[in-house]
């Protein structure tokens, strides 16, 4: 951590949070040879969503326009430990989306359609194949398997120390417990930030505050779709090893994998009102609890380690809110993310394209901050998420 108490008197970028969107983001304007870089985070190190994910690497969804994104993050995701200098501990070792319900099995021969489009490898498992990929499930509830060897996991705590230690290294000034408590600007453009009474002069500034997000576009009277949503994970004690890919179990909303010390991780998703406590919720649990024992009989003996909930900032359509504000000069925005582990390093590496030469990538231009007020959501199907009404 950076100890000095004092603060530079101006930047060319601030970037509000030191998540792993935060810092993907420094890092990659570090790469285009932006100086003077400071990241600022109200929490502590790893405090927020970006220390308390299920640390999966989906590269495919059943939209072309998540699948394209996320595709090149998790090739990104490939190489991300030699190009930061520290391991990020991803292994690819293959997700399987799984579905019960008729429906669902027609969802997935569509997404199948969509990856073929984008030159994705994915393969809708036969009964004989589906058996050897996941051996332990129970095949009699299944309708439908899509397979995506290419993608995988990485653990959030090797990730984001390998971020931060590179973004140092590039002289990016990272700082932990400082909360901005004020947000200049003048002539319709960003001015600079205020942390109690020590001011930062920029004309250009990121908000990736995750929950905090609308709160932090509330300093600028400006307005940010979407709301806080608490998401909760379970680790179950360590038990041999039965569950070789990361897994979305479709009908259930429920994800999960095995690590290596033998825990299984992961998740199922209840719908709530919108919240901010981080208290674990035995309805959540419950949830989880059903579903790895129905779709993984042998886990039914399995004793519950640890639950945890973690917030993360949510739009109207669940996708990412990527781009510059529409309604300031200078104001960047990287929010809006359910899936911002899986999505960092191509986050990252596009905003900063977009912010150094103005260009937006393709890849990007379908999660622009204002496409709800130009009628144009982006509809994903395959997400693992609870929709609130």
């Amino acid at each position: 951590m950076n100890d000095s108490d004092t603060l530079p008197r101006q930047a060319d970028v601030v970037i509000v949070g030191a998540g792993i969107q935060g810092l993907s983001l420094a890092f990659n304007l570090a790469l285009r040879q932006v100086r003077d870089i400071v990241v600022l985070d109200a929490g502590y190190w790893q405090g927020g969503a970006s220390g308390r994910n299920g640390t999966l690497i989906r590269g495919a969804f059943s939209s072309p326009e998540w699948t394209r994104f996320f595709a090149h993050s998790n090739r990104l995701w490939w190489g991300l430990s030699r190009q930061l200098g520290g391991n990020v501990m991803y292994s690819r070792r293959g997700y399987t989306m799984v579905a019960e319900r008729d429906t669902t099995a027609h969802l997935l021969q569509r997404t199948l359609a969509v990856h073929q489009d984008c030159s994705i490898d994915s393969q809708l498992l036969s009964p004989t194949r589906l058996r050897k990929v996941l051996p332990a499930l129970a095949h009699e509830r299944v309708s439908a398997a899509l397979h995506l060897p290419d993608s995988g996991v990485a653990p959030h705590h090797a990730a984001m120390h390998a971020y931060l230690k590179a973004c140092r290294a590039r002289g990016v000034d990272v700082r932990y417990r400082s909360q901005v408590t004020a947000i200049d600007q003048r002539n319709g453009a960003v001015d600079g930030v205020w942390l109690a009474d020590q001011r930062i002069a920029c004309d250009c500034l990121v908000l990736a505050g995750g929950a905090q997000s609308t709160a932090l576009a509330g300093m600028l009277g400006v307005a940010l779709d979407g709301y806080p949503m608490r998401l909760e994970a379970m680790a179950l004690e360590p038990t041999r090893q039965l569950i070789g890919p990361a897994v979305a179990l479709l009908d259930r909303q429920c994800y999960m994998h095995q690590t290596a010390r033998g825990e299984v991780v992961g998740g199922a998703e209840v719908a709530e009102r919108p919240q901010h406590s981080l208290a674990a919720d035995v309805p959540v649990m419950a949830a989880t609890a059903k579903a790895y024992a129905e779709l993984f009989p042998q886990l039914k003996a399995a004793r519950i380690l640890r639950q945890w909930a973690g917030l993360v900032h949510i739009s109207r359509d669940f996708g990412p809110l990527l781009g510059a504000h529409p309604g300031l000069k200078g104001l960047h925005v990287s929010a809006g993310w359910c899936y911002g582990h899986a999505g960092a390093p191509a986050a990252g590496e596009l905003l900063a394209k977009a912010i150094v030469t103005g260009a937006v990538d393709e890849r990007m231009r379908a999660f622009a901050v204002d496409r709800f007020e130009r009628g144009c959501p982006v509809i994903e199907p395959g997400i693992v998420l609870s929709h609130f009404e």
